[in-house]
């Protein structure tokens, strides 16, 4: 299967399962290639047929992005070098969740629960600690008499009660032994495991080359109070924050790509909730563009409050 047919493999089952899924972006270098949101998930995905291809550069800004708009990052591919990828296995790379698109649709349109993720060794899933304790007890259960029934040490139920994840095989043989589900299902639509990680990595700059357009525009918004969070594989250029308020920040010089973007953005922004923005160096015949506003750098320059900003995209939204 080709990248092309799996992307839209992907669509089809997002919009099937309910979800508003962004159109695919063309424009590159890119880290992601789908934005698709239901009720409160939101998911910035990226697609590949062979996920080793998948570098650790792009994992830490696929996560930064997620952090930064309370999204979920997936990975969805075919393979690795070693073969394919297991159908209903979360698979993860740098960091980055990752299934097939089988595994997708199980989830999504049958409803099927994913249990089960790969890692060095074998298979494993994650434990209920606490009921794991509760009914060994209520069983009566020493340490010894549990482990010697379930085949492990007596320091490996030590661990598992204290949260350390189980073979599956382990696992199956607790659920026997009590006749009772102990096996926590991995979601794949809001998991916040990575918060910690992204919340760091969404301090770091893009080391990056800007072209002096690009660095002019950061430079006001800077001066006008805003934070800048580079971003170097999106359609937008940065983030840009004040408070609560997050641009999707397009930078760009007033030529023929610019009503590409505005494009891309408008779809990103109607996905994501999040309000987005073009900066441009020289006056067009209008104030937007695909509905996107459109403010250029000598009116940038004339903005003291971030407030300011904010009520310039309102009126050219509406305009």
């Amino acid at each position: 299967m080709i990248r092309t047919d799996i992307l839209q493999t992907v669509r089809d089952i997002l919009s099937n399962a309910g979800f508003y899924v962004s159109e695919v972006y063309d424009i590159r270098p890119i880290g992601f290639d789908i934005v698709a949101r239901r009720d409160n998930s939101l998911l910035i995905i990226k697609v590949l047929t062979n996920i080793n291809s998948f570098s650790e550069d792009v994992a830490i800004e696929l996560k930064k992005l997620a952090y930064l708009l309370n999204a979920h990052p997936l990975l969805i591919g075919i393979r690795t070098g070693n073969g394919y990828l297991e159908e209903d296995v979360v698979y993860d790379r740098f960091g980055i969740q990752t299934i097939n698109p089988e595994t997708l649709k199980h989830h999504l349109l049958e409803g099927a629960s994913l249990r089960v993720y790969a890692a060095p060794g074998g298979y494993y899933v994650n434990l209920d600690k606490e009921k794991l304790i509760e009914l060994r007890q209520k069983h009566q259960y020493s340490l010894g008499s549990f482990a010697r029934t379930v085949r492990v040490s007596r320091r490996m139920v030590r661990m598992y009660e204290e949260g350390v994840n189980a073979r599956v095989e382990v696992a199956l043989r607790i659920e026997n032994i009590f006749d009772d589900a102990l096996i926590c299902p991995i979601d794949i639509l809001n998991d916040k495991t990575n918060q910690t990680t992204s919340e760091k990595s969404s301090s770091l700059v893009v080391q990056q080359s800007m072209e002096k357009l690009q660095e002019e525009i950061f430079t006001l918004l800077r001066q006008i109070g805003y934070q800048i969070i580079p971003l170097g594989r999106c359609p937008f250029e940065a983030v840009s924050k004040e408070r609560e308020k997050i641009l999707l920040t397009c930078v760009q010089p007033y030529d023929k790509k610019l009503v590409r973007k505005a494009q891309v953005i408008k779809s990103i922004s109607s996905i994501t909730e999040k309000q987005a923005v073009l900066f441009t160096d020289k006056k067009g015949n209008h104030d937007s563009i695909q509905g996107t506003p459109l403010i250029i750098k000598r009116e940038l320059r004339k903005i003291k409050d971030p407030e300011d900003i904010m009520e310039l995209i309102l009126e050219r939204m509406c305009s």
